[in-house]
Protein backbone atom coordinates (compact mmCIF):
# COMPACT_ATOMS: atom_id res chain seq x y z
CA UNK A 1 0.00 0.00 0.00
CA UNK A 2 2.71 2.49 1.00
CA UNK A 3 4.73 1.49 -2.07
CA UNK A 4 1.82 2.23 -4.44
CA UNK A 5 1.36 5.60 -2.72
CA UNK A 6 5.07 6.37 -3.09
CA UNK A 7 4.96 5.45 -6.78
CA UNK A 8 1.92 7.71 -7.36
CA UNK A 9 3.58 10.56 -5.46
CA UNK A 10 6.78 10.12 -7.47
CA UNK A 11 4.86 10.32 -10.75
CA UNK A 12 2.89 13.38 -9.59
CA UNK A 13 6.04 15.14 -8.44
CA UNK A 14 7.83 14.54 -11.74
CA UNK A 15 4.85 15.95 -13.63
CA UNK A 16 4.36 19.01 -11.41
CA UNK A 17 8.02 19.60 -10.66
CA UNK A 18 7.28 19.66 -6.92
CA UNK A 19 9.69 17.53 -4.96
CA UNK A 20 9.29 16.86 -1.25
CA UNK A 21 12.06 15.23 0.72
CA UNK A 22 9.82 12.82 2.62
CA UNK A 23 6.48 11.07 2.41
CA UNK A 24 3.99 11.96 5.17
CA UNK A 25 4.53 8.57 6.85
CA UNK A 26 8.12 9.50 7.67
CA UNK A 27 7.83 13.11 8.78
CA UNK A 28 8.97 12.33 12.31
CA UNK A 29 11.79 14.44 13.79
CA UNK A 30 14.28 11.57 13.52
CA UNK A 31 13.33 10.92 9.90
CA UNK A 32 13.51 14.62 9.08
CA UNK A 33 17.06 14.76 10.47
CA UNK A 34 17.93 11.61 8.52
CA UNK A 35 16.52 13.24 5.37
CA UNK A 36 18.92 16.13 5.93
CA UNK A 37 21.76 13.61 5.98
CA UNK A 38 20.50 12.11 2.72
CA UNK A 39 20.24 15.55 1.11
CA UNK A 40 23.86 16.29 2.06
CA UNK A 41 24.98 13.04 0.47
CA UNK A 42 22.87 13.65 -2.66
CA UNK A 43 24.72 16.92 -3.22
CA UNK A 44 28.09 15.26 -2.53
CA UNK A 45 27.22 12.43 -4.93
CA UNK A 46 26.30 14.88 -7.65
CA UNK A 47 29.69 16.54 -7.17
CA UNK A 48 31.47 13.19 -7.42
CA UNK A 49 29.58 12.57 -10.66
CA UNK A 50 31.38 15.51 -12.24
CA UNK A 51 34.85 14.04 -11.65
CA UNK A 52 36.61 13.50 -14.99
CA UNK A 53 38.11 10.17 -13.92
CA UNK A 54 36.22 7.15 -15.27
CA UNK A 55 35.53 4.43 -12.69
CA UNK A 56 37.15 6.46 -9.89
CA UNK A 57 33.88 8.41 -9.74
CA UNK A 58 31.94 5.15 -9.40
CA UNK A 59 34.19 3.94 -6.57
CA UNK A 60 33.90 7.31 -4.81
CA UNK A 61 30.12 7.22 -5.23
CA UNK A 62 29.94 3.77 -3.65
CA UNK A 63 32.11 4.97 -0.75
CA UNK A 64 29.68 7.87 -0.22
CA UNK A 65 26.75 5.44 -0.19
CA UNK A 66 28.50 3.30 2.42
CA UNK A 67 29.25 6.33 4.61
CA UNK A 68 25.67 7.62 4.31
CA UNK A 69 24.27 4.24 5.37
CA UNK A 70 26.72 4.21 8.29
CA UNK A 71 25.49 7.62 9.46
CA UNK A 72 21.84 6.62 9.05
CA UNK A 73 22.41 3.40 10.99
CA UNK A 74 24.06 5.31 13.84
CA UNK A 75 21.28 7.91 13.81
CA UNK A 76 18.75 5.14 14.38
CA UNK A 77 20.88 3.46 17.05
CA UNK A 78 22.03 0.47 14.99
CA UNK A 79 25.51 -1.00 14.89
CA UNK A 80 27.09 -0.59 11.48
CA UNK A 81 28.16 -3.63 9.51
CA UNK A 82 30.19 -2.83 6.41
CA UNK A 83 29.44 -6.28 5.00
CA UNK A 84 25.66 -5.91 5.47
CA UNK A 85 25.65 -2.37 4.07
CA UNK A 86 27.68 -3.40 1.01
CA UNK A 87 25.44 -6.39 0.34
CA UNK A 88 22.17 -4.47 0.58
CA UNK A 89 23.39 -1.46 -1.41
CA UNK A 90 24.61 -3.75 -4.20
CA UNK A 91 21.36 -5.69 -4.04
CA UNK A 92 19.29 -2.52 -4.32
CA UNK A 93 21.39 -1.26 -7.23
CA UNK A 94 21.52 -4.66 -8.90
CA UNK A 95 17.76 -5.10 -8.69
CA UNK A 96 17.35 -1.90 -10.60
CA UNK A 97 19.84 -3.28 -13.11
CA UNK A 98 19.41 -0.32 -15.41
CA UNK A 99 20.49 1.97 -12.55
CA UNK A 100 23.71 0.06 -11.91
CA UNK A 101 24.47 -0.27 -15.60
CA UNK A 102 23.64 3.39 -16.19
CA UNK A 103 26.15 4.54 -13.59
CA UNK A 104 28.87 2.32 -15.03
CA UNK A 105 28.10 3.33 -18.61
CA UNK A 106 28.05 7.05 -17.81
CA UNK A 107 31.36 6.69 -16.01
CA UNK A 108 32.99 4.73 -18.84
CA UNK A 109 31.62 7.19 -21.38
CA UNK A 110 33.92 9.79 -19.85
CA UNK A 111 36.90 7.82 -21.20
CA UNK A 112 35.93 8.64 -24.79
CA UNK A 113 38.07 11.62 -25.84
CA UNK A 114 36.23 14.90 -26.32
CA UNK A 115 32.50 14.26 -26.47
CA UNK A 116 32.57 11.33 -24.01
CA UNK A 117 33.36 13.43 -20.97
CA UNK A 118 30.72 15.97 -21.94
CA UNK A 119 28.02 13.30 -22.27
CA UNK A 120 29.06 11.23 -19.25
CA UNK A 121 29.67 14.33 -17.16
CA UNK A 122 26.18 15.61 -17.90
CA UNK A 123 24.31 12.42 -17.06
CA UNK A 124 26.24 10.97 -14.16
CA UNK A 125 25.65 13.75 -11.59
CA UNK A 126 21.86 13.39 -11.86
CA UNK A 127 22.07 9.60 -11.87
CA UNK A 128 24.42 9.66 -8.86
CA UNK A 129 22.13 12.02 -6.95
CA UNK A 130 19.03 9.98 -7.75
CA UNK A 131 20.69 6.74 -6.68
CA UNK A 132 21.92 8.24 -3.43
CA UNK A 133 18.47 9.67 -2.71
CA UNK A 134 16.80 6.31 -3.34
CA UNK A 135 19.26 4.38 -1.17
CA UNK A 136 18.93 6.90 1.66
CA UNK A 137 15.13 7.02 1.58
CA UNK A 138 14.93 3.23 1.44
CA UNK A 139 17.09 2.92 4.56
CA UNK A 140 15.08 5.63 6.34
CA UNK A 141 11.83 3.77 5.59
CA UNK A 142 13.35 0.49 6.75
CA UNK A 143 14.72 1.97 9.97
CA UNK A 144 11.49 3.87 10.67
CA UNK A 145 9.58 0.60 10.40
CA UNK A 146 11.83 -0.97 13.04
CA UNK A 147 14.26 -2.74 10.74
CA UNK A 148 17.97 -3.06 11.33
CA UNK A 149 20.95 -2.99 9.02
CA UNK A 150 21.08 -6.78 9.09
CA UNK A 151 17.48 -7.51 8.07
CA UNK A 152 16.90 -5.21 5.11
CA UNK A 153 15.32 -7.26 2.32
CA UNK A 154 16.11 -5.48 -0.93
CA UNK A 155 13.61 -7.57 -2.88
CA UNK A 156 10.74 -6.49 -0.61
CA UNK A 157 11.75 -2.83 -0.88
CA UNK A 158 12.42 -2.89 -4.64
CA UNK A 159 9.22 -1.05 -5.61
CA UNK A 160 9.84 1.60 -2.97
CA UNK A 161 13.47 1.99 -4.12
CA UNK A 162 12.38 2.43 -7.75
CA UNK A 163 9.79 5.05 -6.80
CA UNK A 164 12.38 6.87 -4.71
CA UNK A 165 14.83 6.72 -7.61
CA UNK A 166 12.31 8.59 -9.78
CA UNK A 167 11.78 11.13 -7.00
CA UNK A 168 15.54 11.38 -6.55
CA UNK A 169 16.04 12.10 -10.23
CA UNK A 170 13.54 14.97 -10.00
CA UNK A 171 15.20 16.17 -6.78
CA UNK A 172 18.70 16.01 -8.32
CA UNK A 173 17.52 17.83 -11.44
CA UNK A 174 15.90 20.59 -9.38
CA UNK A 175 18.99 20.83 -7.15
CA UNK A 176 21.29 21.12 -10.17
CA UNK A 177 19.08 23.84 -11.65
CA UNK A 178 19.07 25.85 -8.40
Amino acid sequence: MATKKAERNAADEVITGEVRILDPITEKPEAMAAAGTVKTYVIASMSVGTLPLPLFDTAALFALHMRMVQQLAHRYGHRYSEHAARATILSLLGGGLSVGLGIGAASLLKAVPGIGWALGGLGLPTLAGATTYAIGQTYIKHFEEGGTLLDLDAETLRGFFNAQFRRGRAFATSTAAA
